[in-house]
């Protein structure tokens, strides 16, 4: 009867630290090489009471005139010569609260990952409907920074270039 028990207490504190190690997904701008740093530029959002975030945008996605795009709270728009891949910086509130615009979009615990960039909380998902790969950065109470990739499934180098601006985003010092 020991060795039984001895056996489910070893199988429940290997469950306990799988799940830690997916709830414990840490990004960070140390992690990427110095190389790909050398190839883009950071970018500032004044999040006013919150402070100040950066992002880092690679020198092959232009900074585009968003005053000429009709959307709600964008703050930023990069894109690549071709248009092919973008990125768009959303500043978005909801007046019932961050965790009801992550409701809203049907985000849910099974179908996005919970992580951290640099110390920041953030929530990724996949709108495979929309084709856009989705970063969501609650900044307080009622607002969210969103970061939307175009498209979600581009090649490899696209897969690690989003990875280096995710693991970019970053409180300004």
């Amino acid at each position: 009867m020991k060795k039984l028990f001895a056996l489910i207490l070893a199988l429940g504190l290997l469950c306990s630290f799988a799940m830690a190690e997916d709830a414990a997904l840490e990004l960070s701008w140390d992690n990427v090489s110095e190389e790909a740093k050398a190839l883009g530029s950071f970018y500032p959002i004044d999040m006013q009471e919150s402070g100040k975030i950066i992002y880092w945008v690679p020198q092959n996605m232009a900074a585009q005139d968003i005053s000429a795009i009709e959307a709600v709270g964008l703050l930023a728009a990069f894109a690549t010569e071709d248009g092919e891949y973008t990125i768009s910086v959303y500043g978005l509130a909801n007046a019932d609260g961050w965790q009801a615009y992550v409701a809203g979009l049907g985000i849910t615990e099974e179908n996005a990952k919970q992580f951290t960039t640099n110390g920041i909380y953030a929530i990724g998902f996949e709108q495979e409907e929309k084709g856009i790969d989705l970063v969501i950065i609650p900044v307080n109470d009622t607002s969210v920074l969103v970061y939307a990739f175009t498209p979600l499934h581009g090649d490899e180098e696209w897969d690690e270039t989003k990875g280096a601006i995710i693991s970019s985003i970053q409180v300004a010092e």
